[in-house]
């Protein structure tokens, strides 16, 4: 079955009208923005980014973006042009109890919204309905099929209960016949590979629109055990070509080649890709990549979403040096963490600003 959600593409040439403005000079609106919600997580994945970004994990369950501000964060984005938002960040968005009313106010406000969550606390009640009525796509996050490699690898005691939210949210979206996407997410590394067929057998037994495969993002220094072991990852071939044939007519496995053959590796020399794609932390913090949330984080800081407004950050000329700032110091070959979000725009940006020799002979 064809990826007809273009997960290993870059789909940044469908908004070639932001495209062309940012190739003639101008300050555009980001297409997409990766929203943090809280700082901290009820779960803790062993696989987990958040660390390298201050995820407390429990220590940090009720540290959150404020109510107010988030609400005031998603109109203003409607009103300056984004196009999506996604509430996944680097922790679990279900902590903050404004969640919920943060995707309807957005999407009311004319942006696509979506949430990454482990699906433990999703409200099953009037909230969490009306909230799926607002999303394009909810996906859950979950790297293990069994209890047993659920507390290992997610230490957490509730497979069970996951998957009851899956299997509730696959209901209300057949019985309301709600035009929403459900999807897990697997993130693979050498520990969780094992999950990858069992997983994709059981995202077709709980009902999902799809599973996807990614690869692990791992810093440099190989904070999370991985980066070291990108080379590695061609002996999953066989596993992965297994998971793929899970798919049906209405369900999708999707494994992300791309990055996991990458290995790490980049095709460009510099990040491009800021002014398209954007990330705020779980405390309100306005940045060019996640990997700043905290890592040189002054020196990258777009803005503080809990004192500024989301339109006057994106019209200030902090954010726009910022932006120069990351396209022209940051060495990505070897400052930047493997398997990054904004990878795929980098590619197709780079090769848009870089042409071939010879390019009308397509």
């Amino acid at each position: 079955m064809a990826d007809i959600y273009s997960m290993n593409g870059g789909k940044v040439l469908h908004h070639m009208d932001r495209v062309l403005d940012w190739k003639a000079g101008k300050r555009i609106a980001p297409v997409h923005i990766d929203v943090g919600l809280s700082k901290g997580c009820n779960i803790h994945c062993n696989y987990c980014y958040g660390i390298t970004q201050a995820n407390e994990f429990k220590k940090g369950a009720h540290k959150w973006f404020p109510e107010d501000r988030l609400l005031a964060y998603v109109r203003d984005a409607g009103k300056a042009g984004v196009r999506s938002m996604a509430l996944i960040g680097e922790a679990e968005p279900t902590l903050n109890p404004a969640v919920y009313d943060a995707i309807i106010a957005g999407r009311e406000a004319g942006v696509d919204m979506a949430l990454g969550t482990n699906g433990l606390l999703y409200d099953e009640g009037p909230k969490g309905l009306a909230a799926m009525e607002h999303l394009t796509w909810l996906r859950f996050n979950i790297s293990a099929a069994s209890d047993k490699s659920y507390r290992r690898i997610h230490a957490s005691k509730d497979f069970d209960k996951a998957c009851h939210k899956i299997r509730f949210v696959v209901e209300q979206k057949r019985q309301r016949n709600l035009n929403l996407t459900v999807g897990l997410q697997m993130v693979l590394t050498p520990d969780t590979a094992p999950e990858t067929v069992p997983l994709a057998k059981l995202g077709r037994e709980l009902g999902v629109d799809y599973l996807v495969v990614k690869q692990c993002g791992d810093t440099v220094e190989n904070v999370l055990g991985v980066y070291e072991h990108l080379g590695e990852y061609g002996s999953f071939d066989e596993m992965l070509r297994e998971a793929e044939a899970q798919s049906t007519d209405s369900y999708n496995v999707i494994v992300k080649w791309q990055k996991i053959q990458a290995a790490g590796k980049r095709s460009y020399n510099s990040c491009l890709g800021v002014p398209f794609l954007l990330y705020s932390s779980g405390d309100g913090k306005l940045y060019p990549c996640g990997m700043f949330f905290d890592w040189r984080s002054d020196e990258f800081l777009m803005g503080d979403l809990c004192e500024q407004s989301f339109i006057d950050i994106l019209n200030s000329d902090r954010y726009w040096q910022v932006v120069e700032r990351v396209a022209s110091v940051m060495d990505v070959h070897k400052e930047c963490y493997a398997n990054c979000r904004t990878n795929e725009i980098n590619n197709v940006l780079w090769q848009i600003t870089h042409p071939p020799e010879h390019v009308n002979f397509i």
